[in-house]
């Protein structure tokens, strides 16, 4: 049996495109990961953030800092703006800060109610140590209000902010003040 040049490349085209495109599948089944240049953070650490945040800024009649995905612009910031040693720091402290959880409530941060999420951060707030986990704290929550606050619905909804404040009037006519 015989295949015609046209069906023999059709085929090949087939194969090739197929083997081009196994991995890109193989990635779609999984959440991939999310790659920073100096910080590495997991999934468990990223819901983390996001309670924390969520934590800071809760949902009222507005929308609250994980539905402007203010966790994402944290870890950004942080990636990015934070010298390799606070980066280090910072990072010990979410460890730190994922222990003290766990030894003080007996459990995870995020399976606590928020009445007890609220006390556990106002107290870190309220500690003027100069260890990790404040230091993880409080760059988490100045990052937090700035994410918030720069956000876009921030700024329209509740600033007012508009692109072009005034309106343009190109032809007027100028009258003498005299």
């Amino acid at each position: 049996m015989f295949l015609s040049r046209r069906t023999l490349l059709r085929q090949l085209a087939l194969v090739s495109a197929s083997i081009a495109l196994a991995p890109s599948l193989h990635s779609c089944s999984s959440r991939p990961s999310r790659l920073f240049k100096n910080i590495v953070v997991s999934e468990d650490q990223d819901e983390l953030l996001t309670v924390i945040s969520e934590t800071i800024i809760p949902k009222t009649s507005s929308p609250g800092a994980s539905d402007l995905a203010v966790n994402e612009y944290c870890i950004k910031m942080i990636d990015d703006c934070l010298s390799v040693k606070d980066q280090e720091k910072w990072l010990k402290g979410l460890t730190q800060f994922t222990e003290l959880t766990k030894k003080n409530n007996k459990g995870e941060f995020t399976a606590m109610d928020s009445a007890d999420r609220i006390k556990f951060l106002t107290e870190l707030d309220e500690s003027n140590a100069e260890d990790d986990i404040n230091f993880f704290f409080k760059t988490m929550k100045r990052f937090t209000l700035r994410g918030y606050t720069t956000a876009e619905y921030f700024l329209t909804n509740v600033q007012g902010y508009k692109m072009l404040p005034g309106k343009y009037k190109g032809c007027v006519s100028v009258t003498d003040p005299s």
